[in-house]
C-alpha cells in the first residue's frame, strides 16, 4: 500500500467539515470520491509534470545520460474504489505492464518503492535468472573492450576488432566478463542500490484546502 494519504492535519480538516456540514451519507461519499479524483490524483499529475513532491522539493535526479521526465504513466495507472462502508475512499495503482525480466511487477509495489524510496540487495543468481542469454553484446559494451585493449586473433596475428563486429559475434554476458576481466575488476557476488524516494501522491495543505472548498461547492455546498 503507497501511504500517499492526507496528513494528520488535512484528515481533521476533512472530518470536522464533514462532521459540521452534517451531509448525507451519499453526499459523503461523493465529496470524498471528488477529492480523490480531483484533488489528490490531479495534485499527482502537477507533481509528476514538475517533477517534484508535495512541498515542492525537487525530486533525486536520475543517474546517468537518461534525461527524460520520471514517472511520466504512474498518475494515469491511479483508480479510485469507493468504499462506504467506512466513510472512505482508496487510490491504488492497477496497469502497467511492469516486468522484472519475465516476471510481472504489480504498479503497487513500482509505485511504492517511488513514493517511498528503498534499497534493494541483488545476488549474482538473481541476475542471471533474468539475462537473456541470446543477446548480443551492445554498441557501449564493444567500445568499452576496445578500449580496454580487447583483441582477436586472425591467423598469426592480434587484431583489435571493430565494434560492429563484436556486436555481431560476442554476446552480451560474455562481452560483460571479458570487460571486468580486462579491467581488473574482480567478481562480485551480490550488491545493492538504492531507489531514492520520489513522492509524487499526496497534496500540501494550500492545494488541500482549495480542494475542500471546490468539491464542496461541486456537491453543493459552500461558497
Amino acid at each position: 500500500m503507497i501511504h500517499g494519504q492526507l496528513n494528520s492535519n488535512q484528515l481533521k480538516a476533512l472530518q470536522d467539515t464533514l462532521s459540521n456540514l452534517e451531509l448525507p451519507q451519499k453526499k459523503r461519499q461523493r465529496l470524498l470520491w471528488r477529492i480523490a479524483k480531483y484533488g489528490v490524483i490531479q495534485a499527482a499529475k502537477r507533481n509528476v509534470r514538475n517533477q517534484q513532491s508535495p512541498d515542492g522539493r525537487s525530486w533525486p535526479v536520475r543517474k546517468g545520460a537518461w534525461r527524460k521526465k520520471m514517472l511520466r504513466n504512474m498518475p494515469k495507472l491511479l483508480h479510485i474504489r469507493e468504499m462506504p462502508e467506512t466513510d472512505a475512499v482508496r487510490i491504488y495503482l492497477q496497469g502497467g505492464n511492469y516486468r522484472n525480466g519475465k516476471q510481472n511487477v504489480p504498479a503497487g509495489v513500482v509505485g511504492y518503492a517511488q513514493q517511498h524510496g528503498m534499497r534493494v540487495q541483488v545476488n549474482r543468481r538473481q541476475v542471471q535468472k533474468t539475462v537473456d542469454r541470446e543477446r548480443m553484446a551492445t554498441i557501449k559494451q564493444a567500445k568499452k573492450l576496445r578500449d580496454l585493449g580487447y583483441q582477436v586473433k586472425k591467423g598469426k596475428r592480434w587484431r583489435k576488432p571493430p565494434i560492429k563486429e563484436i556486436t555481431a559475434t560476442m554476446k552480451f554476458i560474455q562481452a560483460g566478463a571479458m570487460i571486468k576481466k580486462l579491467s581488473g575488476k574482480a567478481v562480485k557476488n551480490s550488491w545493492s542500490f538504492e531507489v531514492p524516494a520520489r513522492e509524487f501522491l499526496g497534496l500540501n495543505d494550500e492545494e488541500f484546502s482549495k480542494a475542500l472548498a471546490r468539491q464542496l461547492q461541486g456537491i453543493g455546498y459552500g461558497a
